[in-house]
């Protein structure tokens, strides 16, 4: 699809992600930027190459999706720029290589991320993204109808500890843990623009189902976590130095891959928008 203005948007499979060409976020006028909008809606995940953005432009264009977030183990630190600098190092190994939407232990979780690739390694270290819409869809009607009033019990939990503590020391973890003590979320949340229902999974940050006994839990939640695995539901993103991708977390689960460890990999992220997850006729979080 190309547009009278010369911005390109090329799918990358049936269900997710689209590269868009032909345009530097740093000029996007109106109606630009809302075909970029709309891009992201249809698509879950765009990625623009060749987008070498310094700090203050990567927050401007980021900020035009909603307000910024603070990361909170940066609040914690007094640290109140939004913006948040991944790296990988052989002192330093991947922290992200597993399925997640971003800090979903927040009672109001981000909207939108947007992330510029500042160094990439020689080989190796590709982000995925899989489409919550398609993962909820596979789902029988069923189990949709089982989930619809469930909740999650979520929490910062120990993958975040042992994080936050590498990075920053254990101080640092108490201090989100005594401001972020665990909230309940919807199962399945409902898109506030799409009105599609989602798989709000959180990855490591789920500590249980609601209401029901462990050994349930236990049973229940890998078989919705493997719902993910499916490459039909996936894109996969090769990075070059200073692409952009952004993505719609309410809609999305990611996962780096840490397959080029010991090399070098550093990523700027900004996280933007603080909404509540909105389930099943209009179910929310609890504390």
């Amino acid at each position: 699809m190309t547009t009278a203005r010369q911005l390109e948007v090329v799918p990358l499979t049936a269900n997710i992600g689209a590269e868009i060409r032909g345009v530097d976020v740093r000029s996007l006028d109106d109606a630009q930027f809302a075909i970029v909008h709309q891009a992201l809606m249809d698509h879950l995940v765009i990625f623009l190459r060749g987008q070498e953005l310094t700090d203050d432009e990567h927050i401007a264009f980021a900020a035009r999706f909603g307000p910024p977030n603070i990361y909170p183990p940066n609040r914690a630190r007094g640290v109140f720029v939004p913006l948040e600098w991944i790296e990988d190092t052989a002192d330093s190994p991947p922290k992200a290589d597993l399925w997640h939407t971003d800090v979903a232990f927040l009672p109001e979780p981000p909207d939108v991320g947007v992330l510029n690739m500042q160094d990439t390694p020689d080989a190796g270290g590709d982000t995925l993204w899989a489409s919550l819409y398609a993962a909820h869809d596979a789902l029988s009607p069923v189990m949709q109808k089982l989930l619809a009033p469930l909740m999650f019990d979520v929490h910062p939990g120990d993958d975040m500890r042992r994080k936050i503590t590498m990075q920053f020391g254990a101080d640092v973890f108490d201090k989100v843990e005594a401001e972020f003590s665990g909230w309940h979320q919807p199962i399945v949340r409902v898109h506030p623009i799409t009105g599609r229902r989602a798989l709000f999974l959180c990855g490591a940050y789920i500590n249980g189902i609601v209401g029901m006994t462990a050994e349930e839990s236990d049973a229940l939640i890998p078989v919705l976590r493997r719902t993910v695995e499916d490459p039909n539901l996936q894109c996969r993103w090769k990075w070059q130095r200073h692409d952009l991708a952004i993505w719609d977390e309410r809609a999305t689960n990611h996962r780096a891959t840490g397959d080029h460890y010991p090399a070098h990999r550093l990523v700027r992220r900004c996280t933007i928008g603080a909404s509540p997850v909105i389930g099943v006729d209009g179910l929310q979080y609890t504390g």
